[in-house]
């Protein structure tokens, strides 16, 4: 008999942080009923933690950059730029690179089209530095990859609470904390040392959207991410800590949409310590923890022990795969079109013009123009007709596995996947490489007035297509 509580790999890795953070007055405006458009300080630094993994074997094609980049996300041309400058200065194949954006909303909308804006014309030399910076690290990454061990865990954190809340008052829903919804309290913890027990990296894998920063905050900040990264600084030491986002579509934190960066800090504390948890849980070095017998005393006792692993259950340990599909989601076919979307941006702009608006009318008309500016952005993603060609992605490491998806999911993705899989430690991200495909809620949320629907192009049903999909071709691979 023997303990089933931690997963391991072995592999090569090599990791680096990077800090990203922007000058004080760059263009900030992300939230719709935001009345600010350039931000007037810096909270917390913004980070990129890089994270190269690669096969025992060494071989440069059997690997992944995992890019843990501070950011809410980048437009596809945005971020495919970057790509292009680090995989033309690395040597690493695109498919290999892969940016989980932690998903900040205090950071900035970084769309190089609003260069009009106040403090937009920032923008594009900062995405520029972004990329050079990220192609340096991740070069020096190659020359210092080493042996190292995977010991992932799944702890819990009460962080993340529903946020779809119904408003009986008005009869209608609201993105808001909702007291009598579920959560996933998962986090999945990876701990990555060397054959010496060095600490190289911890990678954290939670799901909560980072809108505890909204519409009166104007500081630029990781939100929650940071105090997370804090406070296991704190105890552990300056490594990178690489944070993927996890399926956290209809869930926020339970105190959130606030203007006061202490809250936020407050939040990254909670998930900070719910890590160390699983960290201080972990045996120093990997081993096997199991059923030695019993101990005869005042009662009979089960005593256990950690011993070396078995020749074969290693070997299993050094096992690399990498696992790459498609499905076609199928689209809304209440999308509109984007004459229409293009029609309606033009006559708000117009009537923001007129004057003697009190606040609060400027407020929400400027929310509608950024709904709209965002749903222009989703048309242009939208390349075949026939419907979303959903790309599916995947590497394991022995027991650890790695997902990467585009798009902001619905909770349920990632439960009924480690369901699915419950020999490993899944690690199951979204706003990978960003959100061309936006939302995919579960299929009981549709028709409901949902701001996800609304934010979503997929039809009803293609959350459960696509895990149905990833099941079946993780489990082949």
């Amino acid at each position: 008999m023997r303990d089933s509580i931690f997963r391991y790999g072995c592999c090569q890795a090599a990791a680096v942080t990077v800090d990203i953070t922007p000058v004080e007055n760059m263009y900030h405006r992300m939230w719709g009923a935001a009345l600010h458009d350039q931000a007037v300080g810096i909270h917390q630094p913004l980070e990129a933690n890089l994270l190269l993994l690669q096969s025992s074997t060494g071989a440069q094609g059997e690997s992944v950059l995992v890019v843990s980049l501070d950011h809410c996300l980048f437009w596809k041309r945005d971020l495919d730029s970057i790509k292009s400058i680090v995989v033309e200065t690395t040597g690493f194949a695109d498919d290999q690179i892969v940016v989980f954006f932690t998903h900040t909303h205090a950071a900035g909308l970084m769309d190089t089209t609003r260069g009009s804006l106040p403090g937009g014309d920032l923008i594009a030399p900062y995405l520029a530095e972004v990329a050079d910076r990220l192609a340096v690290a991740a070069t020096g990454l190659q020359e210092r990859l080493c042996d190292v061990w995977l010991t992932g865990a799944t702890g819990a954190c009460s962080l993340a609470a529903n946020r779809d809340l119904w408003d009986s008052k008005r009869q209608q829903f609201v993105c808001g904390y909702n007291p009598d919804g579920d959560a996933d309290p998962t986090v999945m913890t990876i701990r990555i040392t060397d054959l010496q027990g060095e600490l190289i990296a911890v990678l954290v894998n939670y799901a909560c959207h980072p809108t505890t920063l909204a519409w009166d905050n104007q500081l630029i900040s990781p939100d929650y991410v940071g105090g997370m990264r804090q406070t296991l600084r704190h105890a552990l030491g300056d490594i990178p800590i690489p944070f993927i986002q996890g399926a956290s579509g209809d869930v926020g934190p339970r105190e959130g949409f606030v203007g006061d960066v202490g809250v936020a800090e407050k939040n990254g504390r909670q998930l900070g310590l719910a890590t160390l948890e699983s960290l201080a849980a972990m045996p120093e070095e990997p081993a096997e923890f199991s059923y030695d017998g019993p101990v005869l005393s005042g009662a009979t006792i089960g005593t256990w022990s950690y011993k070396p692993f078995t020749a074969d259950r290693l070997k299993q340990f050094h096992n690399y795969r990498k696992v790459a599909g498609e499905t076609k989601l199928p689209y809304r076919e209440d999308l509109g079109t984007l004459e229409q979307t293009e029609a309606d941006l033009d006559r708000l702009l117009e009537e923001s013009e007129v004057e003697g608006q009190t606040t609060a009318q400027r407020r929400d008309q400027r929310a509608l123009i950024e709904r709209l500016q965002r749903k222009r952005t989703r048309f242009s993603d939208l390349t075949d007709a026939s419907g979303y060609p959903y790309s599916i992605r995947g590497w394991q490491f022995g027991e650890i596995g790695l997902l990467a998806f585009n798009g902001e999911m619905y909770n349920i993705l990632q439960t009924n996947l480690r369901s699915a899989f419950p020999d490993q430690a899944l690690i199951v991200g979204t706003l990978a490489d960003g959100s061309q495909c936006w939302y995919l809620p579960q299929s009981s949320s549709y028709g409901q007035g949902l701001y996800q629907e609304d934010a979503s192009v997929i039809a009803r049903g293609g959350l459960e297509q696509l895990c149905d999909a990833t099941i079946e071709l993780f489990k082949e691979g």
